[in-house]
């Protein structure tokens, strides 16, 4: 799955966006739970990276 896709996945589930530095977004899930996103576009991402930011927000 790549950067962009994920990105589009989370706004789907009603993750709220901040903009952080450079790259980088501050999330906020629904239930209040919070990670960090680091967008790279078209690159693909990483499955660990995918799965750490998904059990971060409890979705």
């Amino acid at each position: 799955m790549k950067f962009s896709e994920f990105r589009r996945w989370l706004k789907a589930q009603g993750v709220i966006f901040e903009a952080g530095k450079g790259s980088h977004f501050k999330l906020t899930a629904r239930n209040g739970r919070k990670s960090t996103f680091a967008d790279h576009g078209a690159k693909e991402m990483p499955e660990g990276t995918r799965q750490a930011i998904i059990r971060q927000l409890g979705l």
